[in-house]
């Protein structure tokens, strides 16, 4: 009997994770991230993937809304973060056949955070720790799913456009970074050949 009960406990529970999904309490949303980030990494498929395949629009749609809606303020920031870990989190465990799919979505949503360098110079503290923190991500995505990347930034001159702009605005800044790695050898040589790998 309680095998029978477990569909319709899960059920509400994807229901009641839409629901505050929505909610405009910023310590809500981020909470709630967070619980869906363990949830869907749970090591049981059984568990997490009928989480997974219920909400994961959800959460795309949640992080889409960046175009219309900036950041203002820390606490926002972290939401959008805590959005994205979650996304990112989904793409290194789901099946292969979608790895595609989701990167499709995670790569326009990350691209739009990024400023130009027009607007990076005007930009708040939040905006521009929003775009520094999507250009790390896309620094370690564009490597990993590297024909996913040349497929989007194919079929979006806008979007490639966008990105091409961020970079070119922030090229020393990213060369400055790497240049300070640790692990980096050759800074000047690396740099290059991490642009070049990652975005062109």
């Amino acid at each position: 009997n309680s095998w029978q009960e477990l569909p319709c406990l899960q059920k509400r529970c994807i229901e009641k994770f839409k629901a505050t999904l929505e909610i405009k309490d910023p310590v809500v949303q981020i909470k709630t991230y967070q619980l869906l980030l363990s949830v869907f990494q749970y090591p049981n498929p059984a568990v997490s993937y009928p989480y997974i395949y219920s909400l994961v629009s959800s959460i795309v749609e949640k992080l889409q809304e960046i175009d219309q809606r900036k950041p203002e303020d820390t606490t926002e920031l972290q939401i959008f973060q805590e959005g994205i870990k979650v996304l990112e989190a989904l793409v290194a465990i789901a099946e292969e056949q979608h790895h595609s799919q989701l990167v499709a979505c995670l790569l326009p949503i990350l691209i739009s955070f990024l400023l130009d360098d027009n607007a990076l110079g005007s930009a708040t503290a939040v905006m521009k720790n929003l775009h520094d923190f999507a250009l790390q991500n896309l620094m370690q995505i564009g490597p990993q799913y590297s024909s996913v990347f040349k497929n989007v930034m194919a079929s979006s001159p806008a979007l490639k456009a966008h990105l091409e702009a961020a970079i070119k605005g922030n090229q020393e800044n990213v060369k400055v970074k790497i240049s300070t790695s640790k692990h980096t050898k050759n800074p000047g040589k690396n740099a290059s050949i991490q642009l070049k790998t990652n975005f062109l």
